[in-house]
């Protein structure tokens, strides 16, 4: 009498697992979109809850928080508009012990600018990191707090990487609703504008996009070489993109290692070349404040980080109105530079987005 037989064959083994492989190479790209979807669809949360502090906060004080705050030195700033943005965020806490009458970098702001919020971090790219920032102190033999807790985020500051006191110096024709705002003696601040400014029109207008911070995406441009990277001297490595949303300031031409709080679509914005800043572009280019009388970059010395993010062909953006779209990083140009201005009276095609 004949057994039955319940082993499989190497031949149906071989089968089986080819199957298996098949199988898991048709499902590995749609685990890996929905795993795209959802953590875009979070960044879009983060930037949601973004738009509508930015909201309160123009409701509860007639303006829209600065861009970088400064009280008279551009280059060393006493806070960000994330800064402003805490108590709306539910981090009053965390408001409470940053000290705006000193500049960020005093002993006194050393625990509050450490410290990470989770909406500043686009969760597609990570949920924590930031600047150390004790080499930095060494280099330049100053006091620095430890750590500067990053962002993925940035506020528009339009079409122009122009860096003054005076923000009107920047033509109406490539300003964004955010840039440098100056913070006096007393407190008052000044150089922001008003929702009722935004003339463009606030569901037309950018306020904040992303900026991914920390990521091998985005390595620094050698300003003398833009298809090469520039080196971090402290690490030996690549030089990445990085800022933060309570230590702020720029670099110089020997510094070209840093992103910023503000974030551009155009170096320039006007003819007769507007140094367009790409959405996406990599290598990136570093945020360095350099001398210039215009006000509006003429020189062409003045860089601002332009915006990006790990997503997969463009990048999350809350409009002046507090809405999110997605921007494509194929958009046409002078249509990006349009979206980051707030009064340049641009017409926006329908199919802009």
């Amino acid at each position: 009498m004949s057994r039955l037989r319940f082993a499989f064959s190497l031949v149906e083994l071989l089968v089986v697992i080819a199957i298996i492989a098949i199988l898991i190479g048709l499902l590995l790209p749609a685990v890996q979109k929905v795993r795209e979807s959802a953590t875009r669809m979070s960044c879009t949360n983060n930037l949601k809850q973004l738009g509508l502090a930015m909201h309160n906060h123009h409701d509860s004080t007639g303006r829209l928080p600065g861009g970088i705050i400064v009280n008279g030195d551009i280059q060393d700033g006493w806070g960000t508009g994330f800064t402003e943005l805490l108590p709306y965020l539910e981090q009053q806490n965390l408001r409470n012990i940053y000290r705006f009458d000193l500049p960020w970098f005093e002993p006194a702001n050393a625990q509050a600018i450490g410290t990470g919020v989770k909406v500043f971090y686009c969760p597609a790219n990570r949920s924590a990191g930031g600047i150390d920032l004790a080499p930095i102190a060494i280099q330049w033999n100053c006091y620095l707090p430890p750590f500067a807790a990053g962002t993925d985020y940035a506020f528009c500051k339009g079409a122009n990487a122009g860096l003054s006191l005076e923000p009107a110096k920047v033509p109406a024709s490539v300003r964004g609703p955010f840039g440098i705002a100056v913070r006096d003696g007393e407190g008052t601040v000044t150089g922001t504008i008003r929702i009722t400014d935004v003339s463009d029109g606030t569901s037309s207008t950018f306020s904040i996009g992303e900026s991914a911070g920390g990521t091998q995406k985005f390595p620094i441009r050698d300003l003398n070489n833009t298809g090469r990277t520039v080196t971090d001297p402290f690490t030996g490595q690549p030089a990445l993109l990085e800022q933060c949303w309570g230590a702020t300031g720029f670099g110089d031409r020997s510094h070209p290692w840093y992103g910023s709080s503000l974030a551009v679509t155009a170096q320039f914005g006007m003819p007769p070349d507007a140094f367009d800043e790409a959405l996406n572009r990599s290598p990136g280019t570093p945020s360095i404040y350099d001398t210039d009388a215009s006000g509006f970059n003429r020189s062409g010395r003045l860089l601002v980080s332009g915006f990006r993010s790990v997503h997969t062909g463009g990048a999350n953006f809350v409009l002046c109105d507090g809405s999110v779209r997605w921007v494509q990083d194929s958009i046409n140009p002078p249509t990006y530079r349009a979206l980051s201005t707030f009064a340049g009276g641009e017409v926006i095609a329908g199919d802009a987005w």
